[in-house]
């Protein structure tokens, strides 16, 4: 029996779109820092690497690492002034269908969030599309490894056992993967195919949708 949903955010509730990262250049103009393109595909690879190196999120150690990366001394207020920027990143209006189902999800299931990004900018983004208010929740990877770490997952299910819980990301080795490692049960989201899940179930490995709103025929 299920009792609580795990959501991932970026790209399964709020797309990410490639733009966003010209904030990085829009905070450099800000605080009048010289840069030139290469400077600024240096700092989108730190920005990436990162996560590779290291497993949680901080944000002194980011910038540490992006110095480093790129040779260069970015002062403080530019991480933080980014991370600012972009929990501002969001659609203009997310599609209301979205929100009818996380409604009907949340008047049967406990509903929370497992971000591999800052707790704080991520709830200011979910504030911002107005879905804020589904989750009770929000755990990042600040406090414990991130996905695809079992640990992530076991702190997100609470007091409930592995079983009980569903995670539903579009990252197949972070979200899925990891789901399952950790014992829970799996949805993969995959907009980009179209699924038909008459004939599928929870019993299976994992399950794949394609529009988050055929959720409500799941659960």
């Amino acid at each position: 029996m299920i009792k609580r949903i795990i959501f991932d955010i970026d790209n399964t509730l709020i797309p990410w779109k490639n733009e966003y990262y010209e904030e990085i250049q829009k905070e450099l103009t800000n605080l009048n820092i010289q840069y030139t393109k290469q400077d600024y595909e240096k700092i989108k690879e730190a920005l990436s690497e990162y996560e590779n190196v290291y497993y949680k999120f901080n944000k002194e150690l980011m910038l540490e690492y992006i110095n480093k990366y790129t040779e260069k001394d970015y002062p403080k207020e530019f991480m933080y002034n980014i991370l600012e920027r972009w929990s501002n990143c969001v659609p203009e209006k997310i599609d209301y269908a979205i929100k009818e189902t996380l409604s009907y999800l949340k008047n049967k299931y406990e509903m929370v969030i497992l971000t591999d990004w800052y707790a704080e900018e991520q709830t200011r983004r979910l504030e911002k599309l107005e879905i804020k208010k589904y989750f009770s929740y929000v755990y990042s990877a600040e406090k414990t490894n991130r996905k695809p770490y079992k640990e992530s997952f076991i702190k997100a299910i609470g007091q409930n056992i592995p079983q009980e819980c569903v995670m539903i990301g579009d990252n197949m080795e972070r979200d899925i993967k990891g789901a399952l490692n950790a014992g829970l049960k799996a949805i993969y989201f995959n907009p980009k195919e179209q699924i038909n899940i008459t004939e599928t179930t929870l019993n299976s490995e994992y399950i794949t949708i394609s529009n988050l709103k055929q959720l409500k025929e799941l659960l």
